[in-house]
């Protein structure tokens, strides 16, 4: 199955186990007042038409159709709450976790797509895995990315370059508590993180004030080794942050 397909299941298996849950309360309180059941009812529905719609605008997104800025804002919250609940159901029936938190980055992503910004290059950082450094490398690039000496046989010398050029701050974070500690010293406006699925969906999660692109790493040894990022990716992001194209 695709990347929508296995979200829109779990999905369904999340509604389908709302209206058992409602059946069930409905059927154990049949003694008490109708107003209780009533009541429960009203949720439950309410539950089910929220997550519908927005699996729907969830929908149109992934597929690329046009959808109001404000629109896809509302539903960012809404998958953000849904998105424990949908990972585990997706894990037990088999579905792989990386790709329900893909169609959650993408959502990121095109929301914040939809709006505009003109932030200053200094007001933007990059951060990468310290994977996509070569994994034979001497050179202590994750203190200072111009450590780099540019061998090419990574992308660590064209982020270097990145930052001479463009003057953005690119940063090499070695895990999640580094990655945030150079947030919070650099105060930045804005974040390109270059990352795994499960890396990104907690970094998105974690930095709510500014706005967070994700890009995904491309992983051809495996995880977390020799990893790479296409650079056009980089650019296409700072372009859109700065107002600029680069």
């Amino acid at each position: 199955m695709t990347d929508i397909k296995k979200y829109l299941t779990s999905v369904g298996i999340l509604v389908l186990i709302l209206g058992i849950l409602m059946g069930v309360a409905n059927f154990f309180i049949i003694s008490l007042t109708q107003i209780f059941s009533l009541g429960i009812n009203t949720v439950v529905i309410s539950l089910i038409l929220i997550i519908l719609c927005s699996t729907i605008v969830t929908y149109r997104v992934i597929k690329g159709k046009n959808v109001n800025s404000n629109i896809m804002k509302i539903n960012f919250k809404i998958v953000s709450v849904l998105f424990p609940i949908i990972s585990f159901i997706a894990s037990s029936f088999g579905m792989s976790k990386s790709e329900i938190r893909r169609i959650y980055i993408k959502l990121n992503n095109e929301y914040i797509y939809s709006n505009k910004y003109n932030f200053n290059p200094e007001d933007i950082i990059i951060l990468i895995p310290h994977c996509i450094q070569e994994n034979s490398c001497k050179l202590k690039v994750t203190n200072d990315i111009d450590n780099c000496k540019k061998c090419g046989k990574c992308n660590i010398g064209e982020l270097a370059e990145l930052n001479k050029s463009v003057k953005v701050k690119v940063f090499v974070a070695t895990g999640g508590t580094l990655a945030r500690k150079i947030i919070i010293d650099n105060k930045p406006k804005a974040v390109i993180a270059v990352a795994c699925e499960r890396d990104l969906t907690s970094g998105i999660q974690d930095i709510k004030k500014i706005p967070v692109l994700g890009v995904f790493n491309k992983r051809p040894n495996g995880p977390c080794i020799n990893t790479n990022v296409d650079i056009v990716d980089i650019k296409k992001a700072i372009s859109f942050l700065t107002g600029k194209v680069y």
